[in-house]
């Protein structure tokens, strides 16, 4: 109670903890879906003719994805296409190839590295759309089940 004898703000306050579990979960599904994109796939987008540059995804959803590059003083706008191919490889034999129109761009630094950002939109017309929203699915329900090995487990080699 406050010296008037009302309630303060925060006296009052309400935490919803489904709430408070829910944005949890989210971020958790967040760092998954990060390093199972960044360290289990190489990830491309298509440039000019035939060539390829790798970029980190930040971001996916079953109609879009957000990606980064470092960013080039020299080249201030990285990427000249609105519309491009990104492809997905699964091994190096193996991709697939969503394609991709920016919707947005801008700067961010992330760890003291400045990065140019895009939000894209997948094309939904193209035959692989369906494998991507279904690849989505599954990070979103692995990142939601999966969990941290701790080394608590002795494993023998036979």
């Amino acid at each position: 109670m406050s010296m008037a004898g009302k309630n303060t703000e925060n006296e009052n306050r309400v935490i919803d903890l489904n709430e408070v579990r829910t944005q949890r979960l989210e971020e958790k599904r967040r760092k998954t879906e990060r390093v199972f994109m960044n360290q289990f796939l190489g990830v491309y987008c298509m440039t000019g003719a035939n060539s390829m540059h790798q970029i980190e995804i930040v971001d996916v959803s079953e109609e879009g994805l957000g990606f980064q590059i470092p960013f080039n003083p020299e080249k201030e706008i990285p990427i000249t296409d609105k519309d491009f191919p990104i492809r997905l490889y699964f091994n190096q034999e193996s991709f697939l190839q969503v394609h991709v129109t920016i919707q947005n761009s801008r700067p961010a630094v992330q760890n003291g590295t400045r990065y140019t950002r895009y939000g894209c939109r997948v094309d939904p017309t193209t035959s692989t759309f369906a494998a991507f929203q279904a690849f989505v699915r599954f990070l979103k329900v692995y990142g939601e089940v999966s969990q941290k090995d701790n080394g608590d487990v002795n494993v023998f080699f036979v």
